[in-house]
């Protein structure tokens, strides 16, 4: 009925008297805690419904079972939550083991096995398997009954799913079925009704009746507010729906102003729920609600021409949460070591030693662990579980995920005369839907600006694929490429007017491509016109700006020239040379280098670095796009990689030869077999190391997920603690790596600037080899 208040009241109350007249341990207090984290789900306290139901689950199987009927429905309303904040793996399997336990008893045909029945039918639904999700509702009219509320909410989610099959001549029949049994059963100012009435609102705003729509999206807007307050998701989901609506009837004044509500709490959900979640957790519910935020940057695309202040949002919703996941876990690493607090630290550690061992299991198939009496998924959640507690507990050091730290205004007033920010945002197409097709916005902000400048490039499929494999191949044959400076480049230019110093924060395909090796219609190369700064997300040029000049340990970790142990893998002898001249070079500024070649160029000794102040790798670096083999290969099962970008990326060092090809037995005792993952890479201690270079094959590569980077090597260093690094975006010339790197640490010295360092190197390195291929491989990221 909607009267939470009451209902918590009872609710409490009932769960006290229960405990106090039958124990805590009684089957009736499960009960309770079950009633409790439904009605603490329904109010959006989606971490407090976790903790709750486990709470009561532990109780049921401690009385019950895992068998109970019981424990089945609990289970059920767990894999509900679950599904609204994007876990769906995991709702999927939980649902399956409730349907299961109501078959085994026989109940599958009753109330609740029939729930359990559609509420997995529309899990289906929400993970893309339409046609499994079809087939359940189908059955479902018989066994409900007609005028079932659960019947209803099964023709809401039916009606869903016909508009993603493109059955839409069957939803208003749909809808207006669910609206009028939800009606009946509950009355008109119910929240399933309200449920109803806005799905059928939001189909007729996508059929463009406007008028119709209106009236029913306010509609379910009074009941949410009435029912839940204003601050509720549902309620802020029909803000949207409403911002949707106005923006679709081009009154872009009312939908700025809902707007700016809806975007405003999206940012705060983000504080509220990623406190309790582990990264993979917070991820999920990321994809949940990152889609909001491409809506409305399409929004604002469209408004900005009779609305300019809308690309101010826009440049400070992005730097709100651009590299969202990546600040998250970043920041918590950051504070719990910093925070002097012994228990916390020390499950910290317990934590690493987690993801450690995992690192072992994942050399072997799921077969061969369960043959040793290794539960793979249980280690895997406990890991989560501590990561989770890790999230929460440090909660008091992590000032806000999402919130608007950087403001438009701070970031300008940073800026001097001759320097530009360049904030890219990939922007999915949405029309009355997301299309297949995309756009790229850039955001230019100078001293002069009184707002970002808006650049749409609208051809992004295009830059996404036709365009970069043509940048890709023209760079690796050494082809003249006059086109993707006109593509990439040509009206971003023109918005930077006569700026010489370009703070690029990138975004999708941006990164896989060097800015700096496209070729102007003059013939120079944006090198040349440019200094170039890549930042992962522009309000780190805050940091940059205002960090303290202090003198640097002078501590750093050469490694190269690995002993692979396999003529399989080719030698690198220029990564000697390499490395034997940065340690001259180093040491004759005061550095005190360890430098590891040959049998000492090994994953231990990289392991054990305790934050050196610069970090050097030179070997072999690999990226696996797409799995298609099979067995064990660079140290990594390969069922267990397909998921996992950060298993499908590594560097090759002492001993790895046999390890890459499959040959090397693993070891349930230790990690060093040659091959170092992104995801063992994540547990170095990196700490206030100011640079770790990747001089290899690829490191900048990875799986390039739209406002959060790189997954992969890049990643992976960047979470170890890296303030920047340098990385290659395709396969390099030995020879010229090693002079371009040395040339580096050269002009660094002399400079004290590692950015001008790095630019003078490859200019240095044109000189000698005219292609963008020998002197454009590296790029630098970070501060």
């Amino acid at each position: 009925m909607g009267r939470f208040s009451q209902a918590m009241d009872y609710t409490t109350k009932a769960l006290e008297l229960r405990k106090a007249t039958f124990g805590e341990n009684n089957i009736g207090v499960a009960s309770s805690l079950n009633n409790l984290a439904v009605l603490q789900f329904d109010l959006a306290s989606y971490n407090e419904s976790e903790k709750t139901f486990d709470a009561a689950l532990i109780n049921i199987e401690k009385n019950a079972g895992k068998a109970a009927m019981q424990y089945a429905i609990v289970q059920n309303n767990r894999a509900m939550l679950y599904q609204t904040i994007g876990r769906y793996d995991q709702a999927d399997a939980i649902l399956k083991q409730a349907i299961e336990i109501a078959e085994k008893l026989g109940d599958s045909k009753s109330k609740n096995g029939l729930k359990f029945l559609s509420n997995h039918a529309l899990l289906y639904q929400q993970m893309g398997r339409y046609e499994s999700a079809d087939s359940i509702y189908q059955t479902m009219e018989r066994r409900l009954g007609k005028t079932n509320p659960d019947y209803a909410s099964m023709l809401n989610s039916q009606a869903a799913l016909y508009m993603l099959m493109g059955k839409e001549d069957k939803v208003e029949e749909l809808l207006k079925k669910s609206q009028s049994i939800f009606k009946t059963s509950y009355g008109g100012e119910s929240l399933p009704f309200a449920k109803s009435t806005s799905d059928l609102g939001t189909f007729y705003r996508y059929k463009e009746r406007y008028n119709d729509a209106q009236t029913l999206l306010d509609k379910a807007l009074i009941i949410r507010e009435k029912s839940l307050g204003t601050d509720h998701p549902l309620f802020v989901q029909s803000q949207e729906d409403i911002a949707i609506l106005y923006w679709k009837k081009k009154e872009y004044d009312k939908a700025y102003s809902a707007y700016k509500s809806v975007m405003d709490k999206s940012v705060s959900f983000i504080d509220r729920y990623f406190a309790s979640m582990s990264e993979a957790e917070k991820s999920k519910y990321w994809d949940v609600l990152s889609p909001r935020f491409q809506r409305f940057y399409n929004f604002a695309i469209e408004a900005s021409t009779s609305l300019p202040s809308v690309l101010r949002d826009m440049y400070e919703y992005q730097m709100a949460t651009k590299a969202l996941l990546l600040s998250a876990t970043n920041r918590i690493k950051r504070n719990i070591l910093a925070s002097g607090n012994k228990e916390l630290i020390r499950d910290y550690n317990v934590w690493i030693d987690q993801k450690e061992t995992l690192a072992r299991y994942y050399q072997y198939s799921k077969d061969e662990l369960k043959e040793q009496k290794i539960n793979l998924d249980s280690m895997t959640l406990a890991a989560n579980a501590m990561e989770r507690k890790l999230s929460e507990l440090s909660k008091e050091f992590v000032a806000g995920y999402g919130g608007k730290s950087a403001g438009f205004e701070q970031i300008k007033s940073s800026l001097a005369e001759n320097e530009a920010v360049v904030e890219l945002i990939r922007v999915s197409k949405y029309d009355q839907k997301f299309t297949a097709d995309a756009r790229y916005a850039a955001l230019v902000i100078t001293r002069q600006t009184e707002l970002p400048r808006l650049v749409v490039l609208d051809n992004g499929a295009q830059l996404d694929t036709r365009y970069a494999k043509f940048y890709r191949n023209a760079i690796q044959q050494r082809i003249q490429d006059d086109h993707s400076y006109e593509q990439y480049w040509k009206r971003i230019a023109d918005a930077l007017g006569d700026k010489t110093v370009v703070y690029l924060s990138p975004d999708g395909v941006y990164n896989q491509i060097n800015v700096n090796t496209l070729k102007q219609p003059d013939g120079a190369y944006v090198i040349k016109t440019y200094d170039l700064v890549t930042l992962g997300n522009s309000r780190d040029l805050l940091a940059l700006k205002n960090k303290k000049k202090t003198t640097p340990a002078k501590k750093a970790l050469l490694l190269g020239f690995p002993d692979y142990g396999s003529k399989d893998i080719a030698a690198l002898p220029a990564t000697k040379i390499e490395i034997e001249g940065i340690n001259r070079t180093l040491k004759a500024a005061g550095y005190v280098a360890n430098s590891f070649m040959q049998k000492t160029a090994s994953e231990s000794n990289l392991k054990v670095a305790n934050s050196p102040t610069v970090m050097h790798i030179a070997t072999h670096g690999y990226f696996l796009k797409d799995v298609e083999v099979t067995g064990t290969g660079f140290g990594v099962h390969m069922e267990n990689a397909t998921e996992n970008p950060l298993l499908r990326s590594g560097l090759i060092l002492t001993g790895g030869g046999k390890t890459v090809n499959g040959q090397q037995e693993p070891s349930l005792r230790s990690n060093d077999n040659g091959v170092l993952t992104a995801y063992e890479a994540m547990n170095l201690n990196l700490q206030g190391t100011s640079l770790v270079v990747l001089s290899a094959c690829e490191t900048g590569l990875g799986e390039v997920k739209a406002g959060e980077g790189v997954y992969g090597l890049q990643r992976a260093f960047q979470v170890a603690g890296a303030e920047a690094l340098v990385m290659s975006l395709w396969k390099v010339d030995d020879a010229a790596t090693q002079l371009l790197m040395t040339n580096f640490y050269t002009s660094w010295i002399k400079l004290g600037d590692k950015h001008k360092a790095f630019k003078q190197a490859q200019l240095q390195l044109m000189a000698k080899y005219k292609e963008p291929y020998y002197w454009g491989a590296f790029v630098m990221m970070g501060m």
